[in-house]
């Protein structure tokens, strides 16, 4: 007789690329700070870019960079305002049809619905909320005293801190069966934890 697997079933999306045609982190400031500010901002940080680009700099110290530049001493509420906006109105042009086809698919089976990311988890929750997601695993912005610091207070969520956290949340690894969607060299550790692996594909 065929056994039943009773383990609860966990699909893991990573965001950028996987679930969106483009870097949602790029793509938030292009919207929220305009084109001139962007490419200004982009001359500015073009040093720590290339050390980044040739692996001098991590990619957690890049990315802290530009977002410090950007935003560093920002309201926090402002902020959590100017991504929600941009997550409910701007999100959905960039998410891939086959993406959401297959989020749609996991949801009609009663999976349970997480996303990974290394953006921030600011302008992904209200999104992923809305579309049935339990969990959001991303990167967080540090906040003092009701301001941005520029600084984030966790990793940059990516590699080895994507396996990290999601067993920090679902420690029991033996009790569901884990899919894993992903598209780049920062979701392997994520694919290789996994039952059923997706690289830049959704079947």
């Amino acid at each position: 007789m065929a056994t039943i697997d009773c383990r609860k079933n966990i699909a893991v999306f990573d965001f950028d690329g996987t679930v969106t045609s483009k870097d949602s982190f790029l793509d938030f400031i292009f919207k929220n700070k305009g084109y001139y500010k962007l490419i200004k901002g982009v001359f500015f940080l073009l040093p720590i870019l290339l050390l980044n680009r040739l692996k001098i700099v991590s990619s957690h110290v890049a990315k802290e960079r530009v977002f410090s530049y950007f935003y560093s001493g920002t309201e926090e509420k402002y902020f959590n305002d100017c991504c929600e906006k941009y997550s409910l109105e701007c999100i959905s042009e960039i998410v891939k049809k086959k993406a959401l086809s297959r989020i749609d698919y996991h949801k009609r089976q009663n999976h349970e619905l997480v996303i990974i990311s290394a953006s921030l988890e600011n302008w992904i929750k209200p999104w992923a909320f809305r579309h049935g997601f339990k969990e959001v695993i991303a990167t967080v912005p540090e906040i003092q005293n009701g301001i941005i610091t520029g600084k984030f207070r966790t990793k940059n969520c990516k590699g080895k801190e994507k396996v990290r956290r999601f067993l920090a949340k679902y420690p029991q690894r033996d009790k569901y069966f884990l899919y894993v969607y992903g598209d780049s060299r920062g979701d392997w550790e994520m694919m290789q934890l996994a039952d059923k692996a997706f690289f830049r594909r959704f079947e």
